[in-house]
Order: structure tokens, then sequence, then C-alpha cells
């Protein structure tokens, strides 16, 4: 079938992805239907007046995205179930010209949200067969399953009624009360009318119910950069404005905060002040008592973001921020995301009791709860004591892992490149020579089978700072010891010869500058 695709030849989109979005759009709306053959990849570049190369690439995507196959002999088909790989159901061909007939189409694009803030569109992410140091989530290898399923299996065989409604809104009473014994031995003030928990879905699901109840319109909330882009996309999609403040080797710069502050716009802070994602910074005590004092002068609530303490590599975790507060200016996020299952999406918010129970009543103005289900097998496996072997385990692991990229940077990494060596968390920030830029560099290390996340990434204005994040908890020793120096060689070649990062600096120009 002839393809009907209109290319814009001044778009700063690459053609190859113009035409692999025209393809999947006619796919989704029926007007190529499963099993229908297509143009070869000759013949559509005659069409559109485009190289054989530039269709290549199209095509090449859509076949690594299972939506097209190639039949030996036989030419180029749409495979017979893309809508596995759309994630959707597929219209017919009839019902989207009967569609577009009967009315005017909705002109979405004044009322959504910018989306460059979500991260790198699926088809600029790394499909080729290589190496990653990009993903920064807990490695499958080492989830318990076995102890889970018996944990699951326990509850499923004396199923409670309680396991499936929806329950109180503040979290299962077990786990709540466990998380404010925890709070307490990790110096938080717990007794009846100084702090609360609430448990969440999750992190980014209590930073953005927080939010929602302490933010007046027009007010901005201050975070780091770099930080983790959960935070400025949750600020986002909210339609949040926010201000970012600079980190130096103690944390956030309370100097610079301070002159934000004194505009009387900011309504909240969001720190992530012990194992920063991604610079794996800790805050001094100092710069910690100092931001302390500038949310009391200024009577602005501070957000702490404490990911990563059950997971440390060596001595012991300064105590939250939270410990420290004596005036109740800190609300204290904590998730069980990165020490026990990313999926499970339970972690929990410590609040003020007087703001406790307006964030459980927000949290019922927006749902009913979160899965009761998982709360009790999450509490169950505490219980029995599997949790906290698991976390052993899992730290274990992590710093051989740690260590073994500290080695092979330490042999591998070029003059004026440096780094610290993290002591929670999952990746290096490794700091790169001025003039040699992350996205610019990404391109070149993927064509070398090394992918990473550049600091524009983690930037919440996406400038393309020089510096980089090397996550390695996903990746096993024999991929770090034979990927690290392919990506110090490539570091190698951009220092001896810039002009390499200014042809590789288009690849994602148009959505990082």
């Amino acid at each position: 079938m002839d393809l009907k695709i209109l290319l814009d030849k001044d778009s700063q989109t690459p053609l190859y992805i113009q035409i692999h979005e025209q393809i999947v759009s006619l796919v989704r709306d029926g007007l190529l239907a499963p099993g229908e053959r297509i143009s070869s990849v000759r013949n559509l570049a005659k069409d559109l007046d485009v190289s054989v190369t530039t269709v290549f690439n199209a095509y090449d995507m859509l076949a690594a995205e299972n939506i097209i196959e190639r039949r030996s002999g036989s030419g180029t088909y749409i495979t017979e179930h893309p809508e596995i790989a759309l994630g959707s159901n597929l219209r017919t061909r009839e019902e989207t010209i009967a569609a577009q007939q009967e009315r005017t189409p909705m002109e979405w694009s004044p009322l959504v949200i910018p989306t460059e803030y979500f991260g790198v569109p699926r088809s600029r992410r790394f499909h080729g067969k290589g190496i990653s140091f990009s993903n920064n989530f807990p490695d499958p290898a080492l989830f318990p399953f076995d102890r889970i399923k018996q944990v699951a299996t326990s509850m499923l065989w004396n199923p409670q009624e309680f396991f499936f409604d929806t329950g109180h809104a503040q979290g299962y009473q077990p786990l709540v009360e466990h998380l404010e014994k925890e709070m307490a031995l990790n110096g938080v003030a717990m007794a009846e009318g100084e702090n609360d928990i609430i448990i969440s879905g999750g992190f980014r699901r209590a930073l953005g119910l927080v939010l929602s109840m302490i933010l007046r319109p027009g007010q901005q909330v201050a975070i780091e950069a770099p930080t983790f882009h959960g935070i400025f996309n949750c600020l986002s999609v909210q339609q949040i404005p926010f201000v970012q403040i600079e980190l130096d080797e103690q944390g956030m710069r309370t100097d610079l905060l301070e002159q934000e502050l004194k505009s009387g716009r900011i309504g909240a802070i969001v720190v992530t002040p012990t194992y920063h994602n991604p610079t794996g910074i800790t805050m001094s005590m100092e710069r910690r008592s100092r931001l302390l004092d500038l949310a009391e002068q200024y009577k602005v609530p501070i957000i702490e973001d404490d990911y990563g303490r059950q997971l440390r590599y060596e001595g012991q975790a300064p105590l939250p921020l939270k410990a420290m507060d004596s005036g109740n200016y800190v609300i204290h996020i904590g998730t069980y995301a990165k020490s026990f299952l990313p999926g499970i999406r339970v972690g929990w918010i410590c609040a003020p009791s007087s703001l406790a129970f307006n964030i459980v009543a927000a949290k019922l103005g927006r749902d009913s709860g979160d899965s009761y289900f998982l709360q009790v097998l999450l509490h169950e496996f505490i219980q029995r004591g599997y949790y906290a072997k698991h976390v052993r385990h899992a730290a274990r692991e992590y710093r051989k892992r740690r260590n073994v990229m500290d080695r092979v940077l330490r042999e591998n990494l070029p003059a004026g490149c440096s780094y610290d060596l993290p002591n929670g968390g999952f990746a290096f920030w490794l700091r790169l020579p001025a003039g040699i830029r992350g996205i610019a560099l990404l391109s070149m290390c993927r064509r070398a089978g090394v992918d990473f996340n550049p600091g524009a990434f983690l930037m919440p204005d996406h400038s393309d700072i020089s510096a980089l994040r090397l996550s390695f908890s996903r990746t096993a020793t024999s991929e770090i010891e034979e990927g690290v120096p392919i990506l110090c060689r490539q570091i190698e070649q951009a220092i001896a010869d810039p002009a390499l990062l200014r042809d590789e600096a288009s690849s994602f120009k148009d959505l990082y500058e």
C-alpha cells in the first residue's frame, strides 16, 4: 500500500522521526491494518524524495518496536498484533474515516502542559544492543520473589475482607505504627500531637498531595539543580512554577536560596539531603541547620525527599532533616521504591499533626486511598524479618557494583574528569571538563554501545551541563568492567577533538536547548 505521509522538511524534527510517527498514527487509526503490506524502503524514499537511509532508519525503529516486520523475499508488513506494541486498541479504517467526516477535531495544544519535562521520547531512547548505565532503579534480579510469594500465598489462603477494601485513607494501621516507631528511632518526635504518618502511593504521589495542601496561587517551589527528574515532572504536570537552586559539595546553596526567599514568592522548598540523586551528595550538618533557620525566618515549609536511607554502603546515614526540626517546618517523605520493590508504590509522609489531618482529608478528596493488599503484604514481609534481610543482601550487592565502577573509573577516566564516591543511592555523578557537554557525548557513546543520563536530563531548565550520571544498580559487574572503558575512550576522543561533539550535538538539540 502507498503510504500517505507528509513531511515538513523545515521542521527541527528529523525526517526519519516524522516518517516513524506518521506510520504509527496510520496504524493506530486503522488506516494501516494488521498484516498489510507497505511500501518498500526504496519506493517510499522515492515517493517522499528523501534518502534510502532516512526511510531505513524509520523502518528500523518500527521493526524494533514490533510494529512492522520484514519478510524475506516478500516485503515489509504491519505485524499481526501492533496494538500490543502501541499499548492501545486499534480503530477500523471505516471508524476512523467516519469519525473524521462527522466531527471537527479537537485542538488540544492550547490546553496541554509542555511535555519536554517528561524525559526523552520513546523514539529517542536507547534501542540498540549495548550496556546501559541510565536505569536508576533496583535490580529485579535481587527481588526476593520466593519470600514475596510465600507471604502473598499465606494471605490468599486466609483472605480478610479488608485486604481488598479501600480502608482508611491514613493507611493500614499496623504499617502506620511500624513507621511511627522507625521515625522515632531516627530521632523524630512522634508523640501524640507532634507528628503523624500517612501512607502514600510512592514519592511523587506524596509530593503532589503535599503541595496541593500548602501552596497558594502564584507561589513557586524552590528545587535543587540538578535533581531527580520526577520532582520537576511532578511540578510541571500540576503547572506549579519552580526556581532551581544550585548545589555545591555541601548540598543546596542556602545563600542562593535566601535570595529567592526574599522575593516572597517561594511557597515550599524541596530537598534531598541524604544521598542526593543524582550527585550522591549528603548535605552537611551546618547546611542543614542553616536551611532550617531560613525556613523559620521566612515561614516556608521544607519537603524532605528521604528516598534512600535504608541502602547505605558504609557507616550510618545521618539522621533525617526532620529529626532536627524543632519548629515543625519539615514534611518528610519516604519510600520503599529503592530498598524493596519500585512497583509496589508504597511510601509515607511524616507531617506535623496539625497538618496531617488535612493531608488525609485531601487524600480522600482525590481517591479512596492506596492498595491495602500491598500495604498488608509489605507489613507482613517486614514483620517476618524478610525486609531487613533483603536490604542487607541488596546493599552488599550494590556496594560491590559501586566498588567495581569506582575501580574501573580510576583506571580509565581521562584527566579533567572527577567524581565523588557515593555512600548511598545507585549512581556516580561524573563531572566532565568544561566544554564537554553530556548530550553530544551521549550520541557518541550510544553509537559505541554505551548509554547513560546526561546532566541535561536532570536539570530543571534542561541546560546541557558538563556532567553525567552513571547508574550501576541494574548493571552486572562484568558489564561495568566492559562499558566504563568504552565510555572513557569516548570522553578522551571528545577532549582531543571537540569537533566530534559539534557533529553529534544535533541528535537531541530540539529537546534540550
